[in-house]
């Protein structure tokens, strides 16, 4: 499990439509059911070949005019380590997006 943090320069209803487009090309579904729109996004991968699936918590604050803070927090579906695995996807995603990250 890892946590990473960006900000958008975006508001929260646009940054939350451009999360469920930038994760639907890298291979993500938003879990409707677990999401609590536009302020939390659950982005979730399924198993297959080559992933163990995991999951994307995407939480979304407003940050001022025009800006968004995200939080995305990752959970791995049938890994008992990360490895870092989730540490990079948030990375990609938020690299994706063209968030700002801190140093």
């Amino acid at each position: 499990m890892a946590t990473v943090d960006g900000k958008l320069d975006n508001g929260l209803d646009g940054a939350a439509a451009t999360i469920r487009e930038v994760a639907a090309g890298l291979g993500y579904a938003v879990d409707e059911v677990a999401s609590r729109p536009p302020a939390t996004l659950v982005l979730k991968k399924g198993v297959s070949a080559f992933s163990w699936g995991s999951q994307l918590t995407v939480a979304l604050a407003p940050a001022g005019p025009g800006a968004t803070d995200v939080t995305v927090t990752t959970k791995e579906t049938f890994a008992l380590f990360d490895w870092g695995r989730g540490k990079r996807a948030a990375g990609r995603l938020l690299d994706a997006l063209g968030a700002h990250r801190p140093e």
